[in-house]
């Protein structure tokens, strides 16, 4: 399924309404052991008001900007979404009004695309993914399985998803709760690849993924999808004004 997981590698840590975080991730090849980084991402989330923006932006090594993503959040609830991908010229934009979804696509001929559906279940995106994390930590912790449904902004659809503690590990011996997102249809699992998040047990932030990431990789002339290995740094968090 193109582009299905192709924005959560920014789904990231617990949206705190008192402070703001700064954080950075390294994206490397997923065959590499994190010897081959492709891509930067810096992340920002600041509360405002009643609501949290949560900001990324991607570049390569030399730069230049891949992909810039802008997400409103109130409490672990998406109230819109906005992506342009730059490599291929696509842009997408996500908007949740009461019981209404709505999409917004532009393919990269420029063609505009719509849709909408209601609302069933709890709206996932890379922007709420983690307060809802942080929501859910103890069903988690306890190994419950917890449904979503995640907006596809290139798909201009929903797609189920369950999520679930695989295992309790450690990450340079640091204690991570190790968590799988799979497709719940069939179907689209014998398709896509499950992707794995590693959330630390004393924070409760993410500290790395390995999955679908938004940018693409250029082989042999042509934007392919990319998997990858992504770790988390977070740089600060400071007191909003």
């Amino acid at each position: 399924m193109k582009n299905l997981l192709s924005v959560i590698s920014v789904l990231l840590f617990p949206l705190f309404l008192s402070a703001q975080q700064k954080i950075t991730g390294e994206l490397f090849d997923f065959a590499s052991e994190q010897k081959q980084k492709l891509y930067d991402l810096n992340l920002v989330i600041t509360p405002q008001g009643a609501e949290t923006i949560v900001q990324s932006e991607f570049r390569d090594i030399h730069g230049n900007i891949a992909v810039t993503e802008k997400g409103v959040v109130s409490g672990d609830k998406l109230v819109s979404f906005e992506i342009v991908r730059k490599q291929t010229n696509e842009s997408g934009k996500i908007l949740v009004d009461g019981d209404k979804l709505s999409f917004e696509y532009f393919d990269t001929n420029g063609k505009k695309k719509t849709a909408e559906e209601k609302v069933k279940g709890f709206v996932l995106c890379s922007s709420n993914f983690g307060a809802f994390v942080k929501s859910n930590w103890e069903a988690f912790k306890k190994g419950d399985s917890v449904s979503v449904r995640f907006a596809v902004w290139d798909r201009l659809e929903t797609v189920g998803f369950t999520i679930r503690k695989i295992k309790n590990t450690e990450i340079k011996g640091e204690k991570v709760l190790e968590l799988e997102m799979k497709p719940t249809s069939f179907v689209i699992a014998a398709l896509v690849d499950p992707v794995r998040f590693y959330y630390s047990e004393s924070d409760q932030n993410l500290r790395m993924m390995k999955g679908r990431v938004p940018p693409k990789v250029l082989r042999d002339g042509k934007w392919k999808d990319l998997d990858a290995e992504v770790v988390y740094t977070m740089v600060q968090s400071s007191v909003s004004k």
